[in-house]
């Protein structure tokens, strides 16, 4: 028994005695009054009114406590009413549920003034309520990651990452990073980058330049020539990579931005361009590297989003939580969305039930009776017994009330 239910206990039993308290009273008093009227006759408008009220309190009790369990543990007919007749109870409050309530017209006409979406909007907008969906979410994800086939997940995963890549246009992709490369300053940069590898490598080559000359020159010729030649060639190199890294208008420059261009056209209209660039991409596709590459893509990504779904402070987390109070701001503004999605609610709804009402209405009567009897008439009792309790001293005031006036009414009819 919880706290609620414990207050409730509380409060039917003290509800209890006072009306068992009140009726034990008027028994006394009539009990008193009995043995004292013929000395003292003016006692009989109390005792009457005591009969009357001891009467009616009884009377009370016994239809109390009929509906519950059988007054004195006695198996009279028609007592212990809820647990006997529970599953009957059940049946009619679903029938009385789907007749009144689970109705298209009476449905709509509610859902039109609820305004679902603007409240959902509002309940989403709230830090904590976004906070509880969004790890609601993703347990629920991280419970789907965790229960599917890894080998099935991983092979489709590898099929669609196959699968688009060989749709993509290697040629068209190529040529738009060629087309970012040749716009703007990118050219210029790309090509002071190229001037400065040429002066490191021919920098760091150049023992292996005097080697070369050297071996390739013929027996006969002197080694001062050989070495002119170096000096020429090697001074020469350095100054065209000068020239080219220092002038920007030079004609090297605007050949390579010219030959950039007109390779980006060839990417985009040679057909001999495109096939090779298919080819290329197949043969991508097919190593055993990038084949290895896919396959444990999924592994990696998948325990990353399982430990992203089970922090609480990780972005992806933050993120939904972000996102969730963006749709709700949306939904609690935005008028148009508001209708849209209320016309949307109200026709599902409707729906159901209209269609699904006899289910709907089964659900009660079902669970009904698959609640234990004593224990549903306990808890019926709980909820509502304090109430009947004060039916119990209603009708013991009553009673006596009514026991005066026959009793002055008797008084009246004979004195007169």
């Amino acid at each position: 028994m919880n706290d609620s239910d414990a207050q409730l206990l509380v409060r039917l039993r003290r509800a209890q005695w006072v009306a068992t308290g009140l009726l034990a009273a008027m028994g006394i008093l009539f009990t008193v009054t009995a043995f004292l009227v013929d000395t003292h006759p003016r006692l009989g408008i109390v005792m009457a009114f005591s009969e009357a009220a001891l009467i009616g309190g009884l009377a009370d009790w016994f239809a109390v406590t009929a509906l519950f369990r059988h007054p004195l543990g006695l198996p009279i007919p028609h007592t212990a009413i809820v647990p006997t007749r529970k599953d009957e109870i059940g049946r009619a409050l679903a029938q009385f549920v789907g007749e009144h309530f689970l109705v298209g017209a009476a449905v709509e006409k509610r859902l039109e003034r609820a305004a679902l979406t603007r409240k959902l909007g509002v309940w989403l907008q709230r830090q904590d309520n976004a906070h509880r969906l969004s790890r609601d979410l993703s347990v629920g994800l991280n419970w789907l990651v965790r229960s599917v086939d890894a080998n099935e997940l991983r092979g489709g995963f590898k099929s669609l990452l196959a699968g688009a890549a060989t749709r993509l246009p290697v040629n068209e992709a190529v040529a738009a990073i060629v087309d970012v490369l040749a716009s703007g300053n990118n050219a210029q940069l790309l090509i002071n980058q190229l001037t400065q590898f040429g002066r490191q490598q021919l920098e760091q080559n150049k023992a292996s330049i005097r080697a070369r000359i050297e071996d390739r020159s013929p027996w006969w010729m002197p080694k001062f020539v050989d070495e002119e030649i170096y000096d020429q060639l090697v001074s020469e190199f350095e100054t065209l990579l000068n020239e080219i890294g220092e002038d920007l208008e030079h004609p090297a420059r605007r050949e390579f931005n010219q030959r950039l261009k007109e390779l980006r056209e060839k990417l985009l209209f040679d057909p001999e361009m495109a096939e090779k660039g298919a080819h290329l991409r197949d043969e991508f596709f097919q190593h055993p590297a990038v084949r290895d590459f896919l396959h444990s893509l999924w592994d990696r990504g998948r325990n990353y989003l399982q430990s992203a779904l089970e922090d609480d402070q990780s972005d992806l987390r933050i993120s939904m939580e972000r996102e969730i109070q963006q749709v709700g701001t949306l939904l609690s503004n935005d008028a148009t969305a508001q209708r849209t999605l209320d016309s949307w609610f109200n026709e599902f709804l409707v729906y159901i039930v209209e269609n699904y009402r006899g289910p709907l209405s089964e659900i009660i009567s079902d669970t009904v009776a698959e609640w234990d009897a004593q224990s549903t008439s306990e808890r019926i009792e709980l909820h509502i017994g304090k109430d009947l309790q004060f039916i119990r001293i209603n009708g013991t005031i009553v009673g006596g009330i009514v026991g005066v006036v026959l009793y002055l009414s008797w008084q009246l009819l004979t004195q007169a």
